[in-house]
């Protein structure tokens, strides 16, 4: 599903994203993540630098959620992930983070498909489905 271009620029934009994740029991973690980007229009890439309880749970529900806001608009993004540590995909994502500082060790990288876009800002339309 391509995400239409108004919300990738708030994407992009924002400096910080919580990705929402559960274990398959249903024990749910949500963190904070700054090193992430669109690898194209329908794909979601989050490097992992530090993930503990995200990485567990991924590995067992691939199932996710991703929310990020602008000051006036804020959207969630449901997708299912796969986990990568080796391949083009994640080299790219190592060179990406490189980028920003050797500081990082960048274990892996969640590909992210995105499956469903909701409206995540208070008021009307609040949790209307997008796409």
């Amino acid at each position: 599903m391509k995400i239409p271009e108004k919300i990738r620029q708030i994407f992009d934009s924002a400096p910080v994203h919580q990705l929402a994740t559960s274990s398959c029991a249903g024990i749910p973690n949500v963190c904070n993540v700054g090193a992430r980007y669109l690898w194209d229009e329908e794909t979601i890439i989050i490097v992992d630098n530090y993930m503990k309880k995200t990485l567990s749970n991924v590995l067992e529900n691939p199932v996710v959620a991703v929310l990020f806001r602008s000051e006036k608009e804020s959207y969630q993004i449901k997708g299912r992930c796969c986990y990568l540590d080796s391949g083009p995909l994640y080299e790219e994502a190592r060179k990406w983070m490189r980028s920003r500082g050797d500081k990082y060790p960048v274990k892996g990288a969640l590909k992210i498909s995105v499956d469903e876009i909701f409206n995540s800002a208070g008021g009307p339309g609040a949790g209307d489905k997008i796409l």
